[in-house]
């Protein structure tokens, strides 16, 4: 994705973020309800309580002869206002402000028109809670005590109503982050099959298990599928159709002219009819090349019904074919083989080994060896050409795989498809191809191994097992 459309997010983070958003977001607004049920409720319990002393003292107001004074003996008085949690103090104020008892320096309530009312206040730096009673006479009472009682009942209220809602938040968290999970498990499921695929494997995916919001995109992908599945099979039967027309001429070609040099001719004439039977040689092979690669490049669906195959057979075939070839060059061709038993196809792995002995024959000088070798190495089957040839330059071995790639100052007459039908094939039988440096002979050591099919290893037991030795 580009720099300039936007920052990538995805489905999960997007659901988790709205889910645990809202989760949050309904905690705290319980907790503020909560809290200010919690407060409610803590002070109409004690308003109740701290209005009690408030009516006693003002019952107990008495103006006589001596002055105005409150009726309470000194004990009694804190007996009134004893409490084992709270500091509790009290204060009398006459019609015109002055202090009968108490504290002094309770600052006066505000305005109120309600016989009572209760307020927070700062008091010596400690927050109180006053309860203020107008009595029928007149004169204010002032009763206060802190808050100690009331933020431990707030305090108990809140943990019994808040520690039950934040586990239930915390289990719907953890409940909406695994049914995410599991309902995301689809997609994972369809970026692992798109993963493992090949660049040539156009089946159609499967929505058989898919969520119903995906299937159209399902149904979309699988029809540009179809769309590059046509235009390949199109281009494969041109590759083949066009292959397959050139052959018979150039066959035709090859004849006559392999008739004509048999002739007496002059030596001009002679010459130039080789050059041309030589290019015709060369075209033939480049139709074949291209008909095999053609037959490799074929949709993926046509390569369910593999026969097992010997690599060991193989080989002993292509001994006979490419001996003569070998021995008109002076290349000693050897063969060190071993059974190495695989599932695949009995055309292309045939065609695989020409393209390998043909390249090491085309690139060995005279007097130069070539061996072809078949074995496992464990459970691992492989098969390999080594030359005394010039070798593959380490930078090169990519590039060699790919279509009509030759290295830059080469000799041979090859057309640079040798080794790219060689790495489709190789794909086709989900194998291994490595291009080294040959340990004993020093040129290239071209080496195709075959991963173990576990589902077939008893069949494959089976058939080696009846199919006997080789000399």
């Amino acid at each position: 994705m580009s720099e300039g459309s936007g920052r990538v997010t995805s489905i999960r983070s997007r659901l988790l973020r709205f889910l645990i958003g809202s989760l949050l977001l309904m905690v705290s607004g319980a907790a503020l309800v909560t809290y200010w049920v919690a407060l409610e409720s803590a002070n109409n319990a004690y308003d109740r309580s701290l209005l009690e002393p408030a009516f006693d003292i003002a019952d107990n107001i008495q103006i006589d002869a001596a002055g105005v004074h409150l009726e309470l003996e000194e004990k009694a008085l804190e007996a009134l206002v004893y409490d084992q949690v709270d500091r509790v103090i009290f204060q009398v104020r006459s019609p015109e402000g002055t202090i009968i008892g108490g504290v002094s320096d309770l600052p006066p309530p505000p305005d109120f028109s309600s016989q009572n009312i209760f307020v927070n206040t700062d008091y010596r730096g400690q927050k109180f809670r006053i309860a203020v009673l107008r009595a029928s006479n007149g004169y204010l009472v002032q009763v206060g005590e802190t808050l100690n009682k009331r933020n431990r009942l707030l305090r108990e209220i809140l943990v019994a109503e808040l520690v039950p809602t934040l586990l239930i938040a915390m289990a719907a968290i953890a409940l909406a982050w695994f049914g995410v999970a599991r309902a995301l498990i689809p997609l994972g499921h369809l970026r692992s099959e798109l993963l493992s695929r090949g660049p040539r494997d156009l089946r159609q995916l499967k929505d058989s298990a898919a969520p119903v919001e995906i299937v159209p995109v399902i149904n979309a992908f699988n029809g540009l599928l179809d769309q590059l599945h046509d235009a390949n099979t199109r281009q494969q039967r041109f590759l083949a159709n066009a292959a397959h027309q050139l052959r018979t001429p150039l066959a035709g070609l090859q004849t006559h002219l392999e008739l004509l040099l048999r002739r007496e001719l002059s030596t001009e004439v002679r010459n130039e009819l080789q050059q041309m039977h030589g290019a015709t040689v060369r075209a033939s092979r480049l139709a074949n090349q291209l008909l095999a690669l053609a037959k490799a490049e074929s949709a993926a669906e046509e390569w369910h019904n593999l026969e097992i195959v010997d690599l060991m057979t193989v080989a002993d075939a292509a001994a006979r074919s490419w001996a003569p070839k070998a021995l008109a060059q002076q290349i000693d061709l050897g063969f060190v083989l071993k059974r190495a038993v695989i599932p695949g196809d009995p055309l292309l792995l045939p065609e695989l080994l020409d393209n390998l002995i043909d390249n090491a024959l085309r690139y060995t000088p005279r007097g130069g060896v070539v061996t072809v070798s078949t074995g496992c190495v464990g459970d691992v089957p492989y098969l390999s050409v080594d030359d005394s040839g010039p070798g593959i330059p380490p930078a090169e071995r990519r590039r060699v795989r790919e279509r009509f790639y030759r290295i830059a100052g080469t000799s041979g007459d090859g057309s640079g498809l040798g080794l790219a039908i060689v790495q489709e094939v190789v794909d086709r039988h989900d194998g291994d191809l490595d291009i080294s440096t040959s340990i004993e002979l020093g040129g290239a050591c071209v080496q195709a191994t075959f991963r173990r099919i576990h589902a077939n290893a008893g069949r494959i037991s089976g058939l080696a097992g009846e199919s006997g030795s080789h000399p």
